[in-house]
Order: structure tokens, then C-alpha cells, then sequence
């Protein structure tokens, strides 16, 4: 069998320590991706600010968030490709990180040596960006270079526009969600600095607004516009009205100005307005990790409650859920088909 399928994650710490972030970050805040700044920049950050400080203060959040199998993001990225493995047979399935073991370009090499000649490629960022999407599928691209014989790359794109990963988001807030019982709904994407937006539109059209209320040629790879369209097909299969729901975007870093509205400001005022019962769900994500059980469920919860908040109820995310196991199984085998043998 000459095809196989690789899924792309970030990567996570090894371990919940000083040392584990440390190794971590060597790799993350080195990619000039994730942060576009000169060179002498990105290792003035990581070496001066990051890995002496932001590492060990860090790594006591990950020491919260640990399970016995280690870091959440690994075990349930773990946990998809044995039932991707299990669904496609005896085509292999392999995990590729960005930042951590098993980095893309060993996997890319195991497969190599394998003699595959096919490679469907399945991010696990339901949304573009050059931060996350445009970093691994590099570093894909760069690995396959290396090959004697060039492998034939299938990228899956545009995962938030998949009928079945819209459908099993629905599934999990129907399964733990009671509209009854909260006011409002918010759905929290991570945060993007605008002038990563603004660098991947290049022509002048994004405007942070109304032009992200439609994905188009335009707008094709703009991350706002896909986390707009995420929420807005999740509402339409739920059917819920607009005053219910909101969008909102979290982990803001530095001093630069990020897409907007910025969360904690954002259940700020909803409190101001008298939201005492609010739910956060949070599609850009497909597993839970720190951003989400400790930024959101620790942290933003604390701003809420500090703000006259009530009830605060944090939807679990994607994880094992059976339909999101079913919709990856989906995806992958229409993309399978695709490949002439």
C-alpha cells in the first residue's frame, strides 16, 4: 500500500516542568511563522524573556491541566490516530508535531521509509492560519524535498468547512450544553495579531468588519473570516438566535493589536449587562489544552465571577467524541478515494 495519512498538531511539552517548557519554547518562539519579527528579535525573546521567566510559570499551569497519560493535547491526538488507524486499515497513520516528539520531519521520514508514495495531510487547526496551518504544512513541503523520490502531498483544507466537523461540534453542545440554563453562549477562537491578517490578505480588503461575513475569493485564507463562518454554520444547525450566541478571541500576547473583541473584555461586558449564566465553546481547538481547561475554564472564569457572573460552564471540546472520531474517518477516506492507485 503506497498511501498514507499524516496529522499534523503544534506539539506539546514533554513534561509539566520548568525544563520540559523550556525545550518546548526552543522550538515554538523560533518559528518565524508563529512570529514574525527579524531574527535577532525572535532570539532576543525567546533567550531573555521566555525561557528564563515565561517557562517556569508556565509549566505550573501544565502541572494543573496533566492527566496520568500526560498532556491532554498528546493523549487525544494519540487517541484520534488509533481510530483514524482503525477506520483506514492497513493504510498507516502517523502523527506529525510542529514543536515536539514526533516532529514532522521524522514522521515524514518514517514514511518515507516505508515507500509511500501518496500522503493525505490532516491538520488539526479548523482554521487557517499562517501560524499554525501555513508553519506545518512548511514543514511538510520541506521534508518531502528531502525525498529521493518525491511523495504526492493531499492537503486537507478548510476542516471548519467540513459538514461532519460542523455536525459533531453540534453533537457536543447538544450533549452538554442545556440552552435553558445559561443566558449566553460565547464562542472563543484563539487570537491572531491583525497584522498577520492584514500580511495574508495583501490587498487591501480586510477590514476587520463586515467583510468577514462571507467566505470569497477575497477573503479565502483570512482567519477571522473562517472562525465567523465556523460559528455561523454551528448556530444554523442549532438554530439559535443571534442575541444568544457572541464571538470573541483569547490568548492575547505582547502589545501589538489582535483581532477583536478581546475576551476578557468581552465577558467584562457581558456582565456589565446583566449575563449572569454564560457557556464559552471553543471551535478552534480540537482538543482540550492549556488554552483552553486553565486559560479558559481557571483564568476567564475568575474574570467572570470577579464581574458579578454567576454560573460559568466551559463546553468540553472535540477530544474522543465518537462523532468527531466518525468525522476525521469521514474526511480522510473521501480524500483516500480521491488517489488513483
Amino acid at each position: 500500500m503506497s498511501k498514507a495519512v499524516l496529522v499534523l498538531n503544534l506539539g506539546t511539552p514533554a513534561e509539566p516542568t520548568a525544563k520540559g517548557l523550556r525545550d518546548f519554547y526552543k522550538h515554538f518562539f523560533a518559528d518565524p511563522f508563529v512570529f514574525d519579527i527579524p531574527p535577532l528579535g525572535r532570539w532576543l525573546l525567546r533567550n531573555l524573556i521566555i525561557l528564563p521567566f515565561r517557562a517556569p510559570k508556565t509549566a505550573l499551569q501544565y502541572q494543573a491541566i496533566w492527566t496520568e497519560n500526560g498532556s491532554p493535547l498528546k493523549v487525544y491526538t494519540d487517541l484520534l490516530q488509533q481510530s483514524l488507524q482503525a477506520a483506514v486499515a492497513d493504510i498507516p497513520v502517523v502523527v506529525g508535531m510542529g514543536y515536539s516528539d514526533p516532529f514532522i520531519a521524522d514522521s515524514m521520514a518514517q514514511l518515507e521509509q516505508r515507500g509511500i508514495r501518496d500522503i493525505v495531510v490532516l491538520p488539526l487547526f479548523p482554521q487557517y492560519s499562517t501560524a499554525t496551518t501555513a508553519s506545518v504544512f512548511h514543514g511538510v513541503k520541506q521534508a518531502a524535498q528531502k525525498w529521493t523520490d518525491k511523495p504526492r502531498l493531499h492537503f486537507v483544507d478548510d476542516l471548519f468547512a467540513e459538514p461532519s466537523f460542523i455536525k459533531a461540534w453540534c453533537s457536543l453542545i447538544n450533549k452538554n450544553l442545556d440552552s435553558a440554563e445559561v443566558d449566553h453562549v460565547i464562542f472563543s477562537y484563539h487570537g491572531l495579531p491583525e497584522k498577520n491578517i492584514e500580511k495574508a490578505d495583501g490587498t487591501g480588503y480586510c477590514q476587520f468588519g463586515a467583510c468577514c461575513d462571507a467566505i470569497s475569493a477575497e477573503n479565502r485564507f483570512c482567519y477571522r473570516a473562517q472562525c465567523m463562518a465556523t460559528t455561523r454554520s454551528i448556530v444554523e444547525e442549532l438554530a439559535w438566535p443571534e442575541p444568544f450566541y457572541s464571538i470573541a478571541f483569547q490568548s492575547r500576547f505582547g502589545r501589538q493589536a489582535w483581532v477583536q473583541p478581546y475576551l476578557e473584555e468581552h465577558i467584562i461586558k457581558l456582565t456589565q449587562n446583566g449575563v449572569k449564566r454564560i457557556a464559552v465553546v471553543t471551535p478552534s481547538f480540537t482538543s482540550d489544552c492549556l488554552e483552553t481547561i486553565f486559560e479558559i475554564g481557571v483564568e476567564y472564569k475568575h474574570t467572570f465571577i470577579e464581574h458579578g457572573g454567576t454560573d460559568f460552564t466551559l463546553i468540553p471540546n472535540l477530544n474522543d467524541e465518537p462523532a468527531w472520531f466518525e468525522a476525521v474517518a469521514e474526511i480522510v477516506e473521501s480524500r483516500l478515494k480521491t488517489i488513483s492507485s
